[in-house]
C-alpha cells in the first residue's frame, strides 16, 4: 500500500533497491498503466537487472510497455552478453566538448544532468562519439568561467570495454577507486558509464559463491 502511494519517481527509485521476489510481488499487485509508468522510470541498468530474471515471454511484455525510446535502450542492453559490461551500463551520462567554455559546460549540466546516473564525473567526447578524457565536476566547478574544457585535459583516463566481463570491472573499480567508469565500443565511441553501485552488486555475488564454496555446496 505504501508503495502504490509514492510518487513515479521515488517509486521507481525504492523498486531498484528491493530484491526480485519482492519485486514481482508488487509487478504481480499493480495494474498495466502502473507497471509501465515504473519500467519506464526504472534506471536502464537496473531494468536490464529485474528482465534478465524474467522467463522471456514476460520479459517481452513488459518491454512492450515501454516508451520507443526506453525499448530502444533495454534491447540494446539485453543483447550484450550474459555476464558483460554492456549488460551493467547505463547510457544515462553526461558528455561535452573539448572546445565548450565552462560556461556552456554548466548551461548544458544544468540542462540535462537530472537525467545522469551521476554527476561526478563528465566525459570529454570528439564530434564522431568517440572518448577522449574524464574530469571530475570539483575540477569544472573551480574553473574559470571563460576557460576551455580542454584547458582540463590530461586525456588520461580508464575505460571499459563493452564486451568486458563483469568481473573485470569489479577489478578496475577495486584498483583505481572510482565511482564510475565509460564504457566504450571496439572503436573507442562511448556508450554508456558503470557505476559503482552496480559493480558492488556483481562484488557481493562474486563473494557469496565463494564463501559457498568453501562450504563444499555449490554456489
Amino acid at each position: 500500500i505504501i508503495f502504490r502511494l509514492l510518487p513515479n519517481e521515488l517509486a521507481a527509485d525504492t523498486f531498484e533497491y528491493l530484491d526480485f521476489d519482492m519485486q514481482m510481488s508488487l509487478i504481480k499487485a499493480m495494474g498495466k498503466e502502473e507497471v509501465a509508468a515504473l519500467l519506464n522510470e526504472m534506471s536502464a541498468d537496473d531494468r536490464t537487472s529485474l528482465l534478465e530474471e524474467l522467463p522471456s515471454a514476460a520479459a517481452k511484455q513488459m518491454i512492450m510497455m515501454l516508451s520507443p525510446e526506453e525499448r530502444k535502450i533495454a534491447t540494446s542492453l539485453l543483447g550484450y552478453p550474459e555476464n558483460s559490461v554492456g549488460r551493467l551500463m547505463t547510457p544515462e551520462y553526461i558528455a561535452v566538448k573539448p572546445d565548450w567554455t565552462i560556461t556552456q559546460t554548466l548551461e548544458h549540466i544544468r540542462k540535462y544532468g537530472k537525467d545522469s546516473e551521476t554527476l561526478n564525473v563528465i566525459y570529454v567526447i570528439d564530434d564522431s562519439g568517440k572518448l577522449i578524457d574524464d574530469i571530475r565536476i570539483r575540477e569544472i566547478l573551480l574553473s574559470p568561467l571563460e576557460n576551455k574544457i580542454s584547458d582540463l585535459m590530461d586525456e588520461n583516463f580508464i575505460e571499459l570495454n563493452v564486451y568486458d566481463d563483469q568481473e573485470k570491472a569489479v577489478e578496475v573499480f577495486k584498483k583505481y577507486d572510482r565511482v564510475a567508469l565509460p564504457v566504450v565500443d571496439s572503436k573507442g565511441i562511448l556508450l554508456g558509464i558503470v557505476t559503482i553501485d552496480d559493480v558492488l552488486d556483481i562484488a557481493e555475488e562474486e563473494a557469496t559463491e565463494d564463501i559457498q564454496k568453501l562450504g563444499g555446496s555449490e554456489a
